[in-house]
């Protein structure tokens, strides 16, 4: 156990390190959180803050570390498990985010941040349909939420839902008629559906808020085709081709 002065001094360093670290001077805050640790090691908030700053440093692995030691200290803070998660998201290592995730859902049910994440991992995974059992979730917490309509619209489409990502797809654009991705993936879904002339309708949309998109051209020049429109098609490619970017 740390006597008072120890612990005097591991706060000095923790809030030294708090300070560095609000400066994005993260390598400095680091050094002061593990000088907090030597005095004081039981102190898991400063592990959390020191993880946090391996995470802004894009070093996964050891902010992993840091949130583990944190969490043998006090398994029950749900942003040890949450932030534990999210770093093995951005590893790519879905498997193991998914369970931290369930942690923070055992302790806190309502967290929308783990819900999302959670299926997100599961969307990845192509568990599209336990993904969407997530979303769905977060919609009945929060109706409307673009974020959530929009990953289950992604996942119902992979599901062959088709339709139904429609309605999640429309439904944002009611919110954000401006929101490019959305009127892609909406043409996407129309496209499947084999109503390529609708479908076009969203991709000149898109073209006109995002003119670079870099699909968006591609699936335009398909639907014509599809359509038997080969000269509109070929039009169209014979000017992307004056695009060096394309």
């Amino acid at each position: 156990m740390a006597d008072n002065l120890s612990i005097q001094e591991a706060k000095r360093w923790k809030e030294e390190g708090n300070r560095l670290s609000a400066m994005q001077k993260f390598d400095d805050a680091i050094r002061c959180y593990e000088k907090a640790i030597s005095h004081n090691p039981i102190d898991e908030e400063t592990h959390f803050q020191k993880g946090l700053a391996f995470m802004n440093l894009i070093r996964y692995q050891e902010a992993i570390d840091c949130f583990e030691h944190a969490i043998r200290l006090n398994d029950k803070d749900p942003r040890f498990w949450l932030y534990m998660g999210v770093n093995y998201l951005f590893m790519g290592r879905y498997s193991k985010a998914i369970p931290s995730f369930n942690m923070v859902i055992e302790i806190e049910p309502d967290n929308i941040h783990a819900l999302s994440n959670k299926g997100s991992a599961l969307a990845e995974l192509d568990k599209h349909a336990e993904a969407v059992v997530s979303f769905d979730r977060i919609l009945e917490l929060v109706p409307g939420d673009v974020n959530a309509l929009y990953n289950k619209g992604i996942s119902m489409h992979k599901l062959g839902e088709h339709k139904e990502a429609i309605s999640c797809f429309k439904q944002i654009l009611k919110q954000d008629p401006e929101d490019a991705d959305t009127w892609f993936e909406l043409g996407i879904c129309l496209k499947s559906l084999d109503n390529c002339k609708e479908a076009i309708k969203c991709y000149d949309r898109v073209i006109r808020l995002e003119p670079n998109h870099a699909e968006v051209y591609e699936e335009k020049i398909e639907c014509l085709r599809k359509l038997g429109l080969d000269d509109e098609a070929e039009k169209l490619i014979a000017t992307r081709e004056m695009d060096d970017g394309w």
